[in-house]
């Protein structure tokens, strides 16, 4: 997965910038990553996503 970068922060899907990665407009191409980022001026980074298993419940979060 691939979120488009500019300045300290992340497009989101409204096409803002924002500092929480959770909320960044996710490409699964990195063509389409690429080509986004070229045409505003950003650069494409790879997310990692970190899934977390509660302790007390035993749920994915």
């Amino acid at each position: 997965m691939y979120a488009v970068k500019v300045f300290h922060g992340y497009i989101d899907s409204c096409g803002r910038r924002t500092r929480k990665k959770e909320e960044a407009l996710i490409f699964y191409d990195i063509g389409q990553a690429e080509q986004f980022a070229k045409k505003i001026g950003g650069r494409v980074k790879e997310l990692m996503i970190v899934v977390e298993k509660s302790e007390k419940t035993g749920a994915l979060m």
